[in-house]
């Protein structure tokens, strides 16, 4: 396996959407929910429930118009879409090993770069994380046109990366949009597992715990 540059995802892959997630929860709830019809625990399980059936997406508006289905919300789902994404871009914390991973490659003049979905809030996450600072490039699908698992923003990546797609590994958290999207243009993939069982037929190259997890697999460290 010839791998001599990388492509990360950044939510779940070099920050934690999770602890962003939890801070956006806690907004909201302070912010909107009668504490006397649910605790926030209660809370905690019905979005995340909502947020796990809209799969992620990164149309916000699906995940109110599911979280009403269990909750009253007064005002239209669009009104909660700016809330959500102020609160989670103010709850990014960097990832302290993460990054260093990430300054180990520059170190060593390994080709690699960010590929996002998501819209111009995705921006803010970089900087905030530290991740845009270390990052010889990154790509936001918003931006780009389509989002993951197009094949276009993959192969435009690797034209930034000047690396043939085989030559590339792509390491995300998200089966359907990472690993999926990578596999078809030919690049190798590495799965971060959160835990979880890896959910399709076509498993990745790797499945790693932490992106730091890489420096052990690869011959590029």
């Amino acid at each position: 396996m010839s791998i001599k540059g990388l492509l990360y995802d950044l939510d779940d892959t070099l920050i934690s959407r999770d602890n962003a997630f939890i801070g956006f929860t806690k907004k909201f709830y302070s912010s909107f929910i009668n504490a006397s019809d649910f605790s926030y625990d209660e809370f905690l399980k019905i979005i995340r429930s909502a947020d796990k059936k809209t799969k992620w997406s990164t149309e916000k508006k699906l995940l109110f118009d599911e979280l009403r289905k269990s909750i009253s919300l007064s005002k239209d789902s669009e009104y909660y879409v700016d809330f959500f994404w102020n609160s989670v871009v103010e709850s990014v914390d960097p990832d302290i090993k993460a990054n260093k991973h990430l300054q180990k490659l520059n170190d060593l003049k390994v080709p690699w770069g960010v590929v996002t979905n998501g819209y111009s809030f995705q921006h803010t996450k970089l900087k905030k994380s530290g991740v845009g600072e270390l990052a010889p490039f990154y790509m936001v699908s918003g931006d780009f046109g389509c989002h993951k698992p197009c094949e276009e923003i993959f192969v435009a990546a690797a034209e930034k990366l000047n690396l043939e797609c085989e030559n590339i590994l792509f390491v995300g958290d998200t089966a359907e949009t990472d690993i999926v999207g990578a596999q078809k243009v030919g690049m190798k993939t590495a799965w971060v597992t959160m835990d979880r069982k890896y959910p399709l037929e076509n498993k990745p190259d790797f499945e790693i715990d932490h992106v730091e997890d890489l420096e052990k697999l690869l011959d590029l460290f």
